[in-house]
């Protein structure tokens, strides 16, 4: 997780910086920027563009709601934030019914479960390190079998975000970046989010965007 370069608990006794505090020291969060009172004035130039760089790594654009909800410290470090900015995790990197990941790199596959066995008995499911491919083959195997895990998928992701975003600060962005059509995240409303499309190949405009939707202006 990240702060914007304006410490949120400046002249604040008892709030250690974030990564200091025993329950957080040693998770990460790349894709979630938790933003101070004169952040989103800051977004321009080139101080908006690094924000924006370490927001679109690769290790963030995997990274899944699993890892943001076993942070016991997150609520407390949300409580001295105004806002956020998160890209949103990917439909498929989480554990659900058919499958388990690793329980901080999100993106790896580490066993299916019987249900999905008994969905694709013909996959050696063994072949499968990256979530991404897994889901890639089974989309390709049979598309109508897939649908029932993508089912699954949405009915573990959609809970989750919502515990998510109710203990992040009031006003957000959620950074939504493309996926194939059977990966597409369900849309997350909530009083004060605002969901935004971003190709990360494209910066200058996705900063354009994201400064926008922070400052509530039009987009």
């Amino acid at each position: 997780m990240q702060h914007f370069p304006q410490p949120l608990d400046r002249g604040r006794a008892g709030v250690p910086p974030l990564g200091q505090s025993p329950a957080c020291a040693a998770l990460r969060h790349r894709a979630l920027m938790l933003i101070g009172p004169r952040g989103p004035d800051r977004m321009a130039g080139p101080l908006g563009t690094r924000v924006l760089d370490r927001l679109l790594v690769p290790a963030a654009q995997v990274e899944g709601v699993d890892l943001h909800l076993a942070d016991p410290a997150l609520a407390g470090r949300a409580r001295w934030a105004v806002a956020f900015a998160l890209v949103l995790p990917p439909l498929g990197n989480l554990s659900n019914v058919f499958y388990r990941v690793h329980p901080r790199r999100n993106d790896r596959f580490l066993a299916a479960r019987a249900p999905l066995k008994a969905l694709f008995p013909e996959v050696d499911f063994a072949a499968f390190a990256f979530t991404g491919h897994a889901l890639g083959s089974l989309a390709a195997v049979c598309p109508e079998r897939f649908t029932l895990v993508r089912r699954g998928l949405v009915e573990a992701w959609v809970p989750r975000m919502r515990l998510l975003v109710e203990v992040l600060p009031p006003r957000g962005v959620l950074i939504d970046l493309p996926a194939p059509d059977w990966l597409r995240r369900p849309v997350t409303a909530r009083e004060g989010l605002r969901q935004i499309a971003l190709d990360p190949e494209d910066r200058a405009e996705g900063l354009a965007r994201l400064r926008a939707a922070l400052l509530q202006g039009a987009l």
